[in-house]
């Protein structure tokens, strides 16, 4: 549940849930809290504070034919209609749970050629081991490997990556479970990125939440 500081936040923010395509556009990024799995449970666990929102996803808007999309890597590197996106996680009063980022003014020129490359990317598979230049892609990786600066050099940064979960000090049984599918340890240390803290990135301003 969102705490009454965030619930009261919500009035100074544009307001979509009624009428989200008069507001995104085009090359924006949208964080979505994913309740599919467990793992996005832990995804949150591991990555947002209790302050934070609770973010597991993200993926980039598209538009074509008039139409809008998300290229996003979900089961791989894909492209779903943003009614498909917004709808597949909504909150206890059917909204969808989705903040709105936009990169800021001096940082939209990166845009058109990440939109490129990210239609390029599409059909890849997705990164089950979450690590870097493996040729796969989990969510944030695809937004770090797109977006690029005049120099070439990513816009966005990498870190590294913690699976442990803030409130207990320990890796999730989820976590565990899952790299032992991969065969593999947990990545812990490894550099990789998340959506919790693309969304907090001093590169974009968050525009709207649609929850």
């Amino acid at each position: 549940m969102k705490s009454i500081k965030n619930f009261i936040l919500l009035i100074y923010i544009p307001f979509l849930a009624c009428t989200p395509y008069k507001k995104i556009l085009e090359g924006d990024l949208l964080f979505q809290d994913l309740d599919d799995s467990a793992l996005s449970e832990s995804i949150e666990k591991a990555t947002a504070d209790k302050k934070d929102y609770q973010i597991s996803h993200m993926g980039i808007v598209i538009k074509e034919n008039h139409q809008f999309y998300v290229i996003e890597a979900y089961d791989s590197v894909q492209k779903t209609p943003l009614k498909q996106f917004l709808n597949r996680s909504k909150d206890l009063f059917n909204k969808p749970k989705v903040i709105v980022g936009r990169l800021k003014k001096e940082y939209q020129y990166t845009v058109p050629k990440a939109i490129v490359k990210a239609k390029k990317m599409l059909g890849l598979p997705y990164d089950k081991q979450f690590l870097l230049n493996n040729n796969a892609y989990y969510c944030s990786e695809l937004i770090y490997d797109i977006f690029l600066k005049k120099d070439n050099e990513p816009l966005f940064t990498v870190q590294p990556m913690s699976f442990t979960n803030k409130q207990t000090g320990k890796i999730d049984q989820a976590w565990i479970a899952y790299f032992d599918k991969q065969n593999m340890q947990t990545p812990e240390g490894k550099l990789g990125c998340n959506p919790a803290d693309y969304s907090k990135s001093d590169k974009i301003k968050i525009i709207a939440t649609l929850f």
